[in-house]
């Protein structure tokens, strides 16, 4: 049975490893932190190998998985060919970025290891086996036989595992990889600050955050996301005042911004979100150019001392 060690236990690292062990594959973990070892031993099993450093795992696994910081990925990995040499052999290296290329495992696969990278296109806010449920990992191959086919058997074991899909990356995708992942930070990461500047939008006016903004964001997220299902047949179904072209509400708002004790905290994501929305709306046809500078340069205008 093909066995999995990890190396880093971050959100990634400790969700991949607690879908691995309830299914019996996980073999060790590492991870330098005393604090995130310890935090992992609530999820993990009590018998399960955790490691303070490469230089003392005992044993390799038949996959070594490094869940660490894109910026790690090549120390680490030249740490891992000094300490195993050419006992990593024919065992598979695979590092989870969505930045870096399967060529940063280069000192690994010079010890004769397989590599490749496999990224879980997901937010990892808590650590937990679901956020694996029906995501894509997108995943770059060795590039010959019979390396491509025993990597591909491998992620394949790991992601069917965890309960998502494959989808392997286009030579295209992989020239220009950091856009990818740039993709998934304007998914998650930038919708999370919208969130929060729509909270605190909300608080600043006097209302329940928490009792207002639930039911407009599911449905603002389900028409964005029907719109994604359209994409190249249909628009984005954009609403509100820079939909309608609608200058005198913006200004509105501008103006009450500015009534605020600290009015740039919220007053200038909301124009440069709002300058980003014009230029969006302007190419989805919502709106024409003379209405797109129009509330551009109201919003550039705002954001002047």
């Amino acid at each position: 049975m093909q066995t999995f060690g990890i190396i880093g236990l971050g959100k990634l690292g400790l969700s991949i490893a607690v879908g691995l062990s309830t299914q019996g594959r996980l073999a060790w973990t590492m991870n330098r932190s005393l604090e995130q070892r310890n935090a992992a031993k609530f999820q993990l099993p009590v018998s399960l190998p955790m490691y303070p450093s490469v230089g003392s795992i005992q044993q390799p696994a038949s996959c070594i998985i490094l869940a660490v910081a894109d910026n790690a990925i090549e120390e680490v990995s030249a740490q891992l060919a000094a300490h195993f040499g050419s006992r990593l052999n024919d065992l598979v290296v695979m590092h989870c970025s969505g930045v870096k290329r399967r060529d940063a495992l280069k000192a690994c696969e010079e010890q004769g290891a397989i590599t490749m990278s496999l990224h879980p296109y997901q937010t990892f806010a808590i650590a937990t086996a679901k956020n694996f449920k029906d995501i894509p990992w997108g995943v770059e191959y060795p590039p010959v036989e019979p390396f491509r086919t025993i990597a591909e058997q491998f992620a394949l074991d790991l992601v069917y595992t965890l309960g998502g899909k494959l989808v392997p990356l286009s030579e295209e995708t992989l020239a220009h990889k950091p856009l990818y992942h740039a993709s998934a930070v304007f998914s998650a990461n930038y919708l999370n600050a919208l969130v929060g500047f729509a909270a605190l939008s909300a608080e600043q006016a006097g209302i329940d955050p928490q009792e207002f903004l639930p039911q407009i964001l599911r449905r603002a997220l389900d028409n964005a996301i029907t719109g994604l299902k359209q994409l190249g047949t249909g628009k984005f179904p954009l609403t509100g005042p820079i939909s309608r072209g609608d200058l005198e509400t913006l200004r509105e708002h501008i103006n009450n911004f500015r009534l605020l004790p600290n009015p740039m905290e919220i007053l200038r994501p909301y124009c440069l979100i709002g300058i980003a929305t014009a230029e969006f709306a302007c190419t989805q046809g919502v709106i024409d150019s003379v209405k797109r500078q129009a509330i551009v340069d109201l919003f550039e205008q705002a954001l002047r001392p």
